[in-house]
């Protein structure tokens, strides 16, 4: 069949291009796949929580706590990453520039778990405890509330923080498919910089990724030096030798923040200071005490007591006065369940109001205001939570739940089933709090 001249042309053009096009694929196709890779990532999860909100790389800062509610943070690794991955991609024509974006790349994903457990450990912190909250959480649910028995979130159940190796698997057990992602993008783009290289490629090869290497080190050393001590203090505390124990511990607070951070070594400092007969009046020693009140259920004493250490300057006060919220709200949940609502509200209101970040508090207290009759208080909370937790669904489910059971008793109907349906939408499986409300039951 003849072509007409005028799609002769057209076709000529269009196989010049798919001949172009194909033999920039077959030059480029890693540079390509490793970008869309990195790019990608960015926007992905790349720490799960496993009760407040997510982190994508544009929200996963490299400098600071991205806190309960993170935003995008220009010193975040997705953000550094995608300006790296621009300057090298600019500068490819010298093999050398774009290798060097790569490493450079792959240093940022190799010291992402390092950073979360070391640099900081507050974000661990706090992962790792709402591994403990979470449970409890559901406890509640199903103690007070209309079952939910939705499937459970994908989250680590048991993690060794002892040991610095620990804390590094711990960091590295949050980690999701952003993370990964972002890696064998790097990867690649490191490959086909490296193949475009002349050579000899080696030495220049092992001088970049040794800059992933020696950025894990500058991270690893201080609680490595952190664990030495530590370790020391330890053996020194299973001998018998309480003072030598206690500096041992000191000097693993001042090279590692996780061990300043540490209620339990603060009470395990108080412990060998009443052991040697010294600082009866130290604020370790009112943690110690606290402690020993709290295994007693004695919540009143124990706030009293950590009230003492939280007026300590420093990190051993920021540790107290969370340990008073957290205290607070298992006083306000032992409350709840003997019947004491208006306390334990106020309880949990403490809690949030001692440390805004403790949101833990805030199912019950919603609930709690349910209970009492204050069903706009009630829906604010419900509303705030939803925002912090939007990404868990069975949270979430029961969040909306909460909502709609405080909107039927203001007699707004249509709010409430709208809010029933979100927790449907939410949650599907075996949502049986939303399933009998919309029901009528």
């Amino acid at each position: 069949m003849k072509i007409p001249p005028q799609f002769d042309s057209w076709l000529k053009r269009l196989l010049s291009w798919a001949e172009v096009g194909g033999n920039f694929w077959a030059r480029s196709w890693l540079l390509l796949v490793g970008g869309l890779l990195v790019l990608g990532s960015v926007v992905l999860k790349w720490v799960q929580s496993p009760f407040s909100h997510n982190l994508s790389g544009l929200k996963l800062s490299l400098v600071s706590d991205p806190g309960i509610n993170p935003h995008i943070a220009l010193l975040s690794v997705g953000v550094l990453g995608v300006l790296v991955l621009i300057a090298g991609v600019v500068l490819q024509k010298a093999p050398a520039f774009l290798a060097l974006a790569a490493a450079v790349l792959i240093m940022l994903w190799s010291i992402t778990p390092a950073q979360i457990a070391f640099r900081q450990p507050s974000v661990l912190r706090r992962l790792t405890y709402e591994l403990s909250v979470t449970p409890v959480e559901r406890v509640f649910t199903k103690d007070y509330l209309v079952e939910n028995y939705g499937s459970p979130e994908l989250v680590p159940k048991r993690l060794n923080l002892e040991s610095t190796l620990g804390r590094f698997l711990a960091a590295w057990s949050f980690l999701r498919v952003g993370w990964y992602a972002f890696g064998v993008g790097a990867f690649l783009i490191f490959l086909h910089a490296v193949r475009r290289m002349p050579a000899p490629r080696l030495g220049v090869t092992a001088a970049l990724l040794g800059l992933s290497i020696c950025a894990l080190f500058i991270i690893l050393t201080p609680p490595a030096i952190g664990q030495y001590f530590y370790s020391k203090g330890i053996l020194a505390k299973a001998e018998g030798r309480s003072q030598q124990a206690i500096a041992d511990f000191r000097r693993a607070m001042r090279w590692d923040a996780w061990h300043a951070q540490d209620i339990y070594l603060y009470a395990t400092i108080g412990r060998l200071q009443k052991e040697a007969g010294i600082s009866s009046g130290s604020p370790e020693r009112s943690v110690f005490r606290a402690s020993d009140l709290l295994e007693a259920n004695e919540y009143e004493q124990a706030i009293f007591e950590l009230s003492k250490a939280a007026e300590t300057p420093g990190a051993l006060g920021v540790t107290a006065r969370q340990e008073i919220a957290a205290t607070r709200v298992a006083f306000g949940f032992a409350l709840y369940r003997s019947g004491g609502i208006g306390g334990a509200v106020r309880n949990w209101e403490l809690a949030l109001a001692e440390d805004p970040t403790h949101i833990y508090a805030l199912p019950y207290l919603a609930r709690g205001y349910y209970d009492l009759g204050r069903y706009e208080s009630g829906l604010a909370t419900a509303k705030r939570l939803a925002a912090l937790i939007k990404d868990h669904s069975s949270a979430v489910a029961d969040v909306y739940s909460t909502a709609g059971d405080c909107y039927a008793r203001l007699g707004n109907f249509a709010e409430a089933r709208r809010f029933y349906q979100l927790s449907l939408v939410a949650d599907p499986i075996l949502n049986y709090w939303a399933l009998t409300r919309l029901a009528g039951e």
